[in-house]
C-alpha cells in the first residue's frame, strides 16, 4: 500500500523513443504467439475431434437435416408387458351359413314298417293297425294309411317292427283265397295301450357320478349376489333351447328372460315375466317351456306357461312352508326357527327344489316335523307318481341337492372353495350309494345348484356368477327283466 501510494506521488520518466519501439516491438511479438497458438489449438481440436472424438468445443448451430438412411436390423424382442383390461363387446357377426345335416342319435330302433296287403274292393285309403315299437318292451298301436294293393308277399315269420328290413325274396305268402268278399278278415293283433296312472316304471339311463370338470363361467348376474339361473330342461325348439332365465333373490316375483348366453352376458334382456305369486327359494326351473316354483307361505306348487301365460297351481300337501312374515316394503322379518319352518339346505325361504333328469320331473322338500329329505317324483300337471323319504341325510345339512339318472346327490358345503358331493341315493334301488366326488366354489357362495339332462351338465350360481361344469358319468347298461 506504502509502494502504491509512493508511486503516485513520483514523476513520471520523461518519453523516450527507444522505450517506445520497444514496447511496439513487444506488442507485436505477444500478437504473432497468440496467432500461432489460436491456429495450433484448432489443428489440435480438429485432429481429437476426426479421430476420438474428444476435446470437442461448444456444440454449434444445428444444421440441415441429412437423407434418411438405410433400415437397420430388427433389435432384440422386449419382455411382455401386463394383460391390458378388457376390450368392449363388439357387435355380433353375421349369420353364418348352414351347417351339414346331423345324424340322429335317438334311443329308438329304426322303425321298419311293410306295406301290409289289405283285400277288398277298390278303395281310395285304408287306415290298418300297426304295431310299433316306442321303447324296449313297450309296444303300442299305430294306425298307418296305405294304398290298397292286390294279395302279395309279407314278412317272413317272427319278423316285427323294429327288426332289420326283411329280405323280400325269401317272404311267405300272406293272403291265400278268401271266401270273404270284402275282405273283413284280419291277420294282426293288437296290444291294448295303458291308460292308468302313471307309473315309475324303469330307470331310462343307469350311470353313476365319478368326477366333476372345470367351472366353466357363462356371466354375471346383473343384480344380487343371490339368485338362480337356468336352461329349458325339455325344450321343444332350438328357439327355446337357446334361451336362458335368471331370478333375482331368495324370494323373487319376477322372471328374466334372455334371448341367449350372449345377450345375458351382455345384460340384454328379453321380457320380464311377472308372475302372479311370490316364488320361493331357488330350486325354481324351466321345463317343458313352462316356469315351475314353490308359491310361498303355501303347500301350492305352480307351473306358469311362459308362451300363453297360463298356470296351473297344485297342493303338494305335507310339505314346510311357514316363512318370516312380510314387511310392507316386501322384505322379510327377523324370526327364529321356533316361528317358522325348517329352511331346505337352511337356504332362506327356501322349501322346495325342482330337479330334472333323463326320468323327468322331480321335487325335493321337507316336512314341518321332520328333518329328513323328501322327494316325490312328479309330472308336468303335478300328479305325484311316487315319493320317498330319505332319513340318513338331514335336509338342513345339506348345502344343495340334484338328481341325475335316479340318482339323489348331495352337496356338504356351499361357502367353502373346496367341497364334497358326499351323499347319494338311488332312488329306483331304495338304497345309499358309498363314495364321495370333489367339488369346487370358485366364489364361495352358491345359492342354486341343477342338473340338466339336455347337454348332462350341472348348472350353479356362485355368488353373482353364473356357471356350468361337465360331469364323468361311469354308464351301465341298463338289465330290464322279461
Amino acid at each position: 500500500r506504502r509502494h502504491r501510494v509512493k508511486s503516485i506521488l513520483e514523476p513520471s520518466p520523461p518519453f523516450s523513443p527507444l522505450l517506445a519501439t520497444k514496447i511496439f516491438l513487444s506488442s507485436i511479438q505477444v500478437c504473432f504467439q497468440k496467432d500461432v497458438l489460436d491456429r495450433s489449438c484448432e489443428r489440435i481440436h480438429r485432429h481429437c475431434s476426426d479421430t476420438g472424438m474428444k476435446l470437442m468445443g461448444f456444440q454449434g448451430a444445428r444444421g440441415d437435416p441429412g437423407s434418411q438412411g438405410p433400415v437397420g436390423p430388427p433389435g432384440r424382442r422386449g419382455p411382455v408387458g401386463q394383460v391390458g383390461p378388457s376390450g368392449l363387446v363388439g357387435e355380433a357377426g353375421e349369420v353364418g351359413s348352414p351347417g351339414r345335416d346331423g345324424r340322429c342319435n335317438c334311443s329308438f330302433p329304426n322303425m321298419y314298417v311293410h306295406r301290409v296287403p289289405i283285400p277288398g274292393p277298390p278303395v281310395k285309403e285304408k287306415m290298418v293297425p300297426v304295431p310299433v315299437v316306442v321303447v324296449k318292451e313297450v309296444e303300442v298301436t299305430r294306425l298307418v294309411p296305405f294304398e290298397p294293393t292286390p294279395p302279395g308277399f309279407g314278412p317272413p315269420p317272427g319278423w316285427s317292427p323294429g327288426m332289420p328290413k326283411p329280405d323280400l325274396k325269401n317272404g311267405t305268402l300272406l293272403f291265400g283265397n278268401f271266401t270273404d268278399e270284402w275282405g273283413n278278415y284280419t291277420n294282426y293283433t293288437t296290444v291294448e295301450p295303458y291308460t292308468g296312472p302313471p307309473t315309475l316304471g324303469y330307470n331310462r339311463r343307469e350311470c353313476m357320478l365319478a368326477a366333476v370338470g372345470i367351472p366353466v363361467l357363462h356371466a354375471e348376474s346383473q343384480y344380487g349376489e343371490v339368485g338362480s339361473w337356468m336352461r329349458d330342461s325339455h325344450p321343444q325348439s332350438d328357439h327355446m333351447a337357446e334361451k336362458r332365465w335368471v331370478t333375482d333373490g331368495y324370494a323373487s316375483p319376477v322372471l328374466y328372460e334372455y334371448e341367449n348366453e350372449r345377450q345375458m352376458m351382455n345384460k340384454v334382456q328379453k321380457i320380464k315375466y311377472y308372475v302372479d305369486y311370490l316364488a320361493s327359494g331357488t330350486g325354481n326351473l324351466i321345463y317343458n317351456g313352462s316356469y315351475y316354483y314353490h308359491r310361498h307361505g303355501t303347500t301350492s306348487l305352480v307351473r306358469y306357461d311362459l308362451e300363453t301365460t297360463d298356470q296351473i297351481e297344485a297342493d303338494l300337501g305335507d310339505i314346510a312352508h311357514k316363512d318370516c312374515g312380510r314387511l310392507p316394503d316386501h322384505t322379510f322379518e327377523d324370526c327364529n326357527e321356533t316361528e317358522r319352518h325348517p329352511w331346505l339346505y337352511n337356504r332362506p325361504h327356501n322349501y322346495a327344489d325342482f330337479a330334472v333328469d333323463e326320468n323327468g320331473l322331480w321335487v325335493i322338500y321337507m316336512r314341518p316335523e321332520s328333518d329328513a329329505l323328501y322327494v316325490s317324483k312328479i309330472e308336468p300337471d303335478f300328479y305325484i307318481v311316487d315319493t320317498w323319504e330319505v332319513a340318513d341325510v338331514n335336509g338342513t345339512q345339506l348345502a344343495d341337492a340334484f338328481i341325475m339318472c335316479g340318482v339323489l346327490y348331495g352337496l356338504e358345503n356351499a361357502t367353502t372353495r373346496d367341497s364334497r358331493i358326499s351323499f347319494a341315493y338311488d332312488l329306483f334301488r331304495n338304497e345309499t350309494i358309498p363314495g364321495q366326488v370333489a367339488w369346487y366354489n370358485p366364489y364361495q357362495g352358491l345359492t342354486m345348484l341343477h342338473y340338466n339332462p339336455v347337454d348332462s351338465r350341472l348348472y350353479f350360481f356362485d355368488d353373482r356368477r353364473l356357471l356350468s361344469v361337465n360331469v364323468r358319468m361311469d354308464e351301465d347298461e341298463p338289465e330290464y327283466e322279461d
